[in-house]
């Protein structure tokens, strides 16, 4: 389903890079539900805070529904808005690795979509790095670009078996960049070869 600029359908997005071309699916991957809740963590706070002024106004017997109802237009106006955008940042952003392309898709609320195609001809390299002593098995994904590519490197926070990911990004990454190097080889034998004798009468 789709709200104005964002796409609930995740296949939808992945269907414009791969459904009319011969790009094929590498793998696709979601981030860590800690992505949410370190995002969320000032609301958090400011929720409890909320509800704890509800408890003392009711403990002096203040009229609780003017108080209620001030209270929920100040949690509703700065803390709902934050937290439904975090939870949309959280659940509909991806990694979708194809045979050519590493796609990063970030949908941040209802009016913002971006998707930022990384080509692998522009790839240098692909690290990881482990976050809170991989006690939760995410990490940290840093995709390094060429220079003249734009940013040197996009840092992809909280993403589960960052390792395994890193390693089949990069493997991607070699196979592709290998591919003209081995039709090049696969070349020269050929037009090495003598051409045949002409037989003589």
């Amino acid at each position: 389903m789709r709200i104005l600029a964002l796409e609930t359908d995740i296949e939808k997005i992945k269907c414009r890079f791969t459904c009319d071309s011969s790009e094929a699916e590498i793998l696709t991957t979601r981030y860590h539900g800690f992505s949410l809740l370190f995002s969320s963590i000032r609301e958090i706070f400011m929720t409890i805070f909320v509800f704890f002024i509800g408890v003392g106004a009711w403990y002096l017997n203040m009229p609780m529904g003017m108080t209620v109802s001030i209270l929920f237009g100040i949690w509703f106006f700065f803390v709902f808005f934050n937290l439904m955008k975090a939870w949309i940042d959280w659940c509909f952003d991806f990694i979708f690795v194809t045979t050519d392309r590493v796609i990063l898709v970030d949908q941040t609320s209802i009016i913002k979509q971006k998707i930022t195609p990384l080509h692998m001809e522009n790839i240098a390299s692909v690290t990881y790095e482990t976050q809170f002593w991989d006690v939760f098995k995410f990490g940290i994904v840093d995709i390094r670009l060429k220079e003249g590519s734009g940013d040197e490197h996009r840092v992809l926070r909280y993403v589960p078996n960052s390792k395994e990911v890193a390693t089949k990004i990069s493997d991607v990454v070699t196979r592709y960049q290998r591919k003209p190097v081995e039709a090049l080889q696969q070349q020269q034998p050929q037009e090495s070869q003598p051409a045949p004798a002409t037989p003589q009468l």
